[in-house]
């Protein structure tokens, strides 16, 4: 009898301390640093469109690694705010810079992260991109990612906000670069 108590007090044991285990190592914990990012550069323009680009630092700051498996932008401009344009968003890992929109999923160990490159094209609606951009008002973008990890697998997002005065800086910049 007393065999069996022994015993299983320490079944009983084992069972805690590998719950306790388990349960301290965490997850990953990633985090799109948006107040971090590069002002948006003019990178193209032409008579009816302008490119720009903005990096996006990311973390993932939890106790274990993880992986991203879909990020992919979101621009939030509706035709009844501001009608001149047609936009276009998408986004790239820096370190495998792709142009084809695809986002290739990316292990990401803990307490590391990356970058990522945010493109924004304008097509003017009227084909004369500076006199559509003129009245651009200001445009949210979120960054939305998929993240699999030890936990159930979550979708998350992180807002920015690309402004009018951004753009215009961003315009005068080129001109200027071009200019010289």
């Amino acid at each position: 009898m007393e065999f069996l108590a022994i015993l299983l007090l320490i079944v009983v044991g084992a069972v805690v301390g590998i719950w306790l285990f388990i349960a301290n190592q965490g997850d990953a914990n990633f985090k799109f640093v948006v107040d971090q990012r590069t002002a948006f550069s003019l990178t193209s323009i032409t008579e009816d469109t302008a490119t720009f680009v903005s990096q996006i630092p990311f973390v993932n700051n939890g106790t274990q690694g993880g992986t991203l498996m879909d990020v992919y932008p979101r621009h939030l401009l509706p035709c009844e705010q501001f009608d001149a344009v047609e936009v276009d968003s998408r986004l790239t890992l820096d370190k495998a810079n792709r142009s084809d929109g695809y986002w290739e999923a990316y292990i990401v160990l803990k307490n590391t992260g990356g970058s990522i490159i945010l493109t924004v094209k304008f097509t003017a609606k009227s084909g004369d991109i500076k006199a559509a951009l003129a009245d651009m008002v200001d445009m949210p973008i979120d960054i939305v990612y998929q993240v699999v990890a030890r936990g159930p697998w979550y979708i998350n997002k992180e807002r920015l906000v690309m402004t009018a005065d951004e753009i215009h800086r961003a315009l005068a910049a080129g001109e200027q670069a071009a200019a010289r």
